[in-house]
Parts: C-alpha cells; sequence; structure tokens
C-alpha cells in the first residue's frame, strides 16, 4: 500500500485558492522581470511590467480573503503585508523607468517592489507543504 501526502479535505478549498493566488503573484513578478533590458532582444518597456504587476497584485488583495484559515493566518498577514508593501514601492519604481534606462536603477527599482512578494509567498507555500496529511492509496 502506497501512501502519499494530501492538504486535508477541509483545507483544500483554500489551498487551492492560495494556489492561484500564488501563480497569478508569479507570474506577475517574471513579467516585470522580463522587461529589464538585458541581452541583445529590447525587451517591452518597464512600465508594461510595472502595470501588468499593478493589476495582478489588484486582482490578489481583492481575493485574498479565499485562503484566509486560522492554519496559515500569519502566512496570510505576511502576504497581505508583501502586497502592500509592492504597491506602495511600485510608484518609485514608476519614476526610474521613466527616468532611466540604467539596467542597475532599474533593477533596483523593481527589485524593491517585487523581492517582498517572494520571501512571504514562499513561506506561505511552504507552510501550505507542512500541512499535508499521510493517506493511503
Amino acid at each position: 500500500m502506497r501512501r502519499r501526502r494530501v492538504i486535508p479535505e477541509r483545507l483544500r478549498p483554500a489551498h487551492a485558492a492560495f494556489a492561484a493566488q500564488a501563480e497569478r503573484v508569479q507570474g506577475a513578478r517574471r513579467a516585470v522581470l522580463s522587461c529589464l533590458p538585458v541581452g541583445r532582444v529590447d525587451p517591452a518597456p518597464i512600465d508594461v511590467g510595472l502595470d501588468v504587476l499593478r493589476g495582478e497584485l489588484a486582482e490578489v488583495v481583492a481575493q485574498l480573503e479565499s485562503w484566509r484559515v486560522a492554519e496559515v493566518e500569519a502566512e496570510w498577514r505576511r502576504c497581505q503585508e508583501s502586497l502592500h508593501e509592492a504597491a506602495a514601492a511600485l510608484p518609485a519604481a514608476q519614476r526610474v523607468a521613466a527616468a532611466t534606462g540604467e539596467l542597475e536603477e532599474l533593477l533596483g527599482a523593481v527589485e524593491d517592489v517585487i523581492e517582498p512578494l517572494g520571501d512571504a509567498w514562499s513561506a506561505a507555500e511552504r507552510r501550505w507543504l507542512a500541512l499535508r496529511v499521510r493517506v493511503s492509496r
């Protein structure tokens, strides 16, 4: 008999909501990073990536309560804070993007926006994984 680890049944809807939102956050982070001027290919303007990020974060904030459960409350709060930190850093990143094309400056501004998101959402994912229970197949 094989045993596997799964999210408990009662937490599955919240976990599914978290997973969908985490994918949106990660996709938005990738969109911004893909706009940085590296290599020989001209990327989309950084403002485009920042606008994608702004829109995705607004959608995630609007649906954040969908995965708020006691078992991940601390991680949920950190994700909520990370969304606010990222949103607060967006105007400065847009000012830098409008003022320069220098990779180092752009990267610093973009990091200020995306860095809080990575840590918080990764920690939440680890917590969700820790909640899995063993079941027989």
